[in-house]
């Protein structure tokens, strides 16, 4: 046993001992390469005798022999290209070994029911390396780094491992020149890449990927990047009938998109990042001092943006950021998109930069293809039933340098503005995670953006609204102003991210609703405080003064962030940065972003970072909503009740008014437990501390709304000649959808429990039920609280006030109460710790119990429910349904009693 400690002792010193074996490669310009047009013929110095390769199995051809007959894609990496063969081969120059390039991932194209398209999935730094007869594509770690020289140099290197994404066999011998490798590019690519099959795996869903019936899409080639499309397949034995939809349930196809592109060279200086301002990072640890208090470098990603003249106030840049207009846009919307882009020159021109941004169309005869890597480009594509809309953009894995952007706007999207997409199978698309789509990316949740359907469905809610007043005329001036302010409003987010900036979700919060009423206001400062919120349409009571209905220009956020980011600065960098960051305290600058306002905490902790909120105050704001949803329904009838047209638009308007409902019912509950939080460091102007706990007064007022809008009696009143008109669409589609609806009339109920659930999963989670345990620490001495009991006893109260009261149940309150009883019995009897997910994850982030303290008041609520039920039960004039319920619900209570007092004995 010594003997082979000392061996194995030995031989890991010796290991420890040699060089790394992967070396970080010099950056540099994408080599020349020079293909002759003729490729047929062969070379004569490969003649030589044929040796045998014992992974070809058979003999090695000359190159030009195996490209024989192929047409050759000149570019970053020369492609040859067989048609009749679906066959891809690709050239691999010497120098292109083990140097790092860029891929980008992208799912081009979904199935239409499972997975979305024009997902990013990745973004990593790659390399290509031979071993043996074979090439490698690697995913080079970059991530952990050390300067050239450090003592620890060598360390890192073999501290961490590089990824293999794929490999592919050397199909010929080198070239006989240029001495470049030739492989198969369906060896590469054509492969379940994003895990498919693993993320429909855990819902139980049978599709496997069949890399016989997958094939190489287009592929082009250009000087500074490579595009290969893969069109992989996937087949089901056991399909299921939802899989139906698809067109045939035993198949499906999925598109991907592989960018390969070289790292700019330039003089590029990246900088450091810093958090009170939201911009996307490019991070790594830096082993070159182990005593610094962090290993982690952060630098924001923005592109090289500088003054041609230095010394002037204000100067043109020394090279724009051009943004194409592809032909594809319809030619009525160029004008809204070009806005949306230029909206921010006002933000550069702040700082001294004139025309950073620069529009133009691309010819309709244009030589150049939107895919080059050259042009950045803003294009329509066709996604059917799709609102949607991203801005990815390519950068230095190394600097956070941002060199190629472009921007995807679905075609469907402006016919979703005025008028919302059907629900044909199952009208709670708005309200069911399980009718989300299943992400696939590997990239952070800061990277996902799904504003553009919301957007879509602001539009259509506050399209339908303005039209039932009679402030808007369908087909009118005014109607086409509206879309034109909604797309530019939309482009600009999305240029936005492609100059580096994250989401803001507490923007919304800078404006009162008395201001957002103020046009002369709101067409100087925008609606909201960023653009790269996610605003709602603004819409005012009726009555009232209106203010713009969307963002028609940048908020004060908008100029800070690209201040930050763009600022020509002196040698004083760091310092000249932190003192643009110490401005945060300043209320019109409120940032919170993605993991404010719905990370893995289900939702954060702050109730002023939101989603599709606006104004100072969300209740206010929610109260408001709801009132402008009843306007609708009341005006529906009425309004929209054109001779000859079908009714899907009444249901189409009754599910826009439930989307309100459902927006209040994630929001509002977010006070109660709440803490007001801030990025603020010390020493910064208004001397604030990170958090604040929210008021005893304001958690009250968020359950008073609750109780009245959500929970109440009264909340959900319909009328029946409304209820009786909410018929979906009667015509078969492509998704055969007239066979797979579950009911041809509305689920009411079912909706309105789905919402009043949502409010109640918040209220009584474990993370909310913990943070209601700690919230006492946070008040000073002598401020008034609010407590875990608080909730508990006000909840109950309200929930059950018939029982206490010796009133009537109606049946949206005995659903309600059901799923409170089964909110306590859970609580009580079994206590489970709830799991809680990234956003966009299908494994658990993480786990939390609810305290004990929530269990001993879950137990007093049964106690108190079940006296009150046993002397309600005595009264001679209940009805049947009413007396039903409250049988059940008791002998619910008793059983969960028993359950615990069984529990308790045994612990």
């Amino acid at each position: 046993m010594q003997y082979q400690v000392f061996v194995l002792a030995t031989l890991a010193a010796w290991f420890l001992a040699q060089p790394a074996a992967l070396q970080a490669q010099s950056v540099s310009e994408a080599p020349k390469v020079e293909v002759k047009a003729d490729t047929a013929k062969s070379d004569a110095n490969t003649k030589s005798k044929e040796t045998q390769s014992p992974l070809n199995n058979g003999p090695e051809k000359p190159f030009n022999d195996v490209t024989k007959g192929y047409k050759a894609v000149e570019g970053l990496f020369t492609l040859y290209v067989n048609e009749e063969e679906n066959k891809v081969l690709m050239e691999v120059l010497p120098e292109q070994l083990d140097k790092i390039f860029l891929c980008n991932v992208t799912l081009e194209a979904g199935d239409g029911l499972y997975f979305d398209s024009g997902a990013m999935l990745d973004n990593f730094p790659f390399i290509l390396k031979r071993i043996g007869k074979r090439v490698q594509f690697i995913h080079k770690n970059v991530y952990y780094r050390t300067e050239t020289g450090s003592s620890l140099e060598s360390a890192v290197e073999r501290g961490v491992s590089s990824s293999i994404v794929s490999s592919a066999r050397i199909e010929s011998r080198p070239h006989p020149e240029r001495k470049s490798l030739l492989i198969d590019v369906s060896s590469l690519f054509l492969q379940d890449y994003a895990g498919v099959e693993t993320a429909l795996a855990r819902r139980k869903i049978d599709f496997r990927f069949d890399r016989g019936e997958s094939y190489l899409g287009p592929v082009k080639s250009f000087a500074l990047n490579t595009e290969i499309e893969a069109v992989l397949h996937f087949k089901n034995a056991r399909p299921r009938a939802t899989d139906a939809r698809i067109s045939d349930g035993r198949s499906m196809q999925h598109r991907y998109r592989y960018s390969l592109s070289t790292l700019p060279k330039t003089d590029y200086k990246p900088r450091v990042a810093d958090d009170r301002v939201g911009h996307f990072l490019t991070l790594y640890q830096d082993y070159t001092d182990p005593t610094s208090e962090t290993p982690y470098v952060r630098y924001i990603n923005r592109w090289q943006l500088e003054k041609a003249d230095p010394q002037a106030p204000l100067s043109p840049p020394k090279q724009p950021i051009v943004f194409w207009l592809e032909k594809t846009i319809p030619p009525e919307h160029r004008q809204a998109v070009s806005e949306g882009v230029t909206a921010w020159n006002r933000a550069f021109e702040k700082i001294g930069i004139k025309d950073a941004l620069v529009v133009r169309e691309q010819p309709v005869d244009a030589d150049w293809d939107p895919a080059d890597v050259r042009y950045n480009t803003i294009r329509w594509i066709v996604n059917p039933g799709s609102s949607y809309a991203v801005g990815p953009s390519r950068t230095d894995p190394f600097t956070g340098q941002i060199y190629d952007a472009d921007i995807r706007v679905s075609a469907d999207i402006v016919r979703f503005f005025v008028r919302e997409r059907e629900e044909y199978v199952q009208p709670l698309t708005a309200f069911s995670e399980s009718a989300q789509p299943i992400s696939l990316s590997r990239l952070p949740q800061s990277l996902h953006c799904t504003h553009a359907d919301g957007l879509a469905q602001e539009a259509a809610f506050g399209f339908n609204l303005l039209a039932a007043r009679g402030d808007i005329e369908p087909g009118s001036a005014q109607a086409k102003l509206y879309v034109h302010n909604a797309i530019r409003d939309l482009v600009a987010h999305e240029v936005g991210h492609t100059l580096g900036l994250r989401h803001n979700f507490r923007a919304s919060t800078v404006h009162t609703p008395r201001e957002l009423r103020d046009r002369t206001l709101t067409s100087k400062e925008g609606v909201s405080g960023s653009v790269m919120d996610y605003n709602p349409v603004n819409i005012a009571p009726k009555g009232h003064a209106q203010g713009d209905y969307w963002n028609t220009t940048l908020g004060v956020y908008d100029y800070w962030a690209i201040e930050y980011a763009y600022k020509p600065t002196s040698s004083d960098e760091v310092g000249e940065l932190r003192k643009i960051a110490s401005r945060s305290s300043e209320g019109k600058l409120a940032y919170g972003t993605d993991e404010d306002a719905f990370g893995s905490s289900l939702q954060g902790v702050d109730p002023t970072a939101n989603l599709f909120d606006l104004g100072s105050d969300p209740i206010a704001f929610y109260r408001e909503r709801l009132a402008l949803s009843k306007e609708l329904l009341t005006l529906a009838e009425r309004k929209f009740d054109h001779k000859g047209e079908g009714f899907q638009k009444m249901r189409r308007i009754f599910t826009q008014a439930m989307r309100a409902y459902s927006g209040a019912a994630g929001a509002v509950p977010k006070f109660v437990g709440g803490l007001y939080h801030r990025r603020d460091h010390m020493g910064d102007p208004g001397k604030r501390v990170p958090f604040e706990p929210v008021s005893a007064k304001k958690q009250q007022e968020a359950l008073a709304f609750l109780n009245q809008q959500i929970f109440g009696a009264n909340a959900f009143s319909f009328a029946p000649s409304l209820v009786n008109k909410l018929t979906p669409e009667r015509f078969d589609d492509f998704n055969n959808s007239l066979y797979y609806s579950p009911r041809v009339d509305y689920p009411v109920h079912s909706v309105v429990l789905d919402i009043q659930k949502r409010a109640l999963n918040r209220l009584y989670s474990p993370i909310t039920l913990n943070r209601l345990l700690d919230l006492p620490l946070h008040y000073k001495k002598g401020q008034p609280a609010f407590t875990m009991a608080d909730m508990f006893v006000q909840t109950r109260s309200s929930i059950w006030e018939e029982v206490f009261k010796a009133k009537p149940i109606n049946s949206f309150r005995r659903n309600l109460q059901r799923a409170h009883l089964a909110q306590l019995t859970s609580l009580a009897v079994q206590p489970r710790e709830s799991h809680y997910f990234a956003p966009g994850g299908d494994d658990p982030a993480g786990s939390i119990a609810p305290p004990e303290d929530a269990m001993s008041l879950a137990r007093a609520d049964l106690l108190s429910l079940k006296q009150a039920i046993g002397k309600d039960l005595l009264q001679p004039k209940l009805d049947t349904m009413t007396r039903a319920h409250l049988q059940e619900s008791l002998a619910r209570i008793e059983t969960a009693l028993s359950a615990e007092a069984t529990r308790s004995l045994r612990e």
